[in-house]
């Protein structure tokens, strides 16, 4: 299966790129990033065919079975509903759309042309989200009526990710990133 990659963050680089090269049924046929030298980069670095900094010229090329989309939040509606529309199976990163009519929008054209669009959701599978739930449902911590929970990244560290203090770009924030 060629999959396509849109976004060029630290994320794609450390998760789906490694996780495609190990596939035996995928391989990465083009990266599409808005930075030229970064997108080259890291074509060079993971051996990738051909790089975009046009999504729809990478769209257009015919070359794509499978897209994942790791972009801006604000992006992930339209690359998906192209990339439905084009016939190519999505993986979405969260959150899947800025609106529900969004969401509906897309679950309804990737059934429309059968093909899948899924988002990633890894946090209900870390172990300390595992190691938490265990301790709820074995009674350890009684009955917990309301929990305070931190999460802590370094975003605002990098200009390329100030993006996601943007509420126009972010959409929901904080909540619709970590807490879809």
């Amino acid at each position: 299966m060629a999959v396509g990659v849109v976004g060029t963050s630290w994320w794609t680089d450390a998760m789906y790129l490694p996780a495609l090269q190990d596939h035996a049924y995928a391989r990465v046929a083009a990266i599409c990033g808005r930075n030229r030298e970064r997108a080259q980069r890291m074509a060079d670095r993971w051996d990738i065919p051909v790089f975009y900094t046009d999504f729809e010229e990478m769209l257009a090329s015919g070359e794509l079975d499978a897209l994942i989309v790791a972009s801006s939040n604000d992006t992930h509606y339209p690359m998906t509903v192209r990339a439905l529309e084009a016939g190519l199976h999505v993986l979405c990163e969260k959150p899947l759309a800025l609106s529900y009519d969004q969401a509906a929008e897309m679950a309804r054209l990737a059934q429309e042309k059968g093909v899948t669009n899924l988002t990633p959701f890894t946090y209900a599978c870390m172990p300390t989200a595992r190691y938490l739930k265990e301790l709820i449902d074995s009674g350890y911590l009684g009955r917990p009526y309301h929990l305070n929970l931190r999460y802590y990244t370094g975003y605002g560290r990098e200009s390329s990710y100030l993006w996601r203090f943007d509420m126009s770009k972010a959409g929901a924030g904080a909540v619709g990133d970590i807490g879809s």
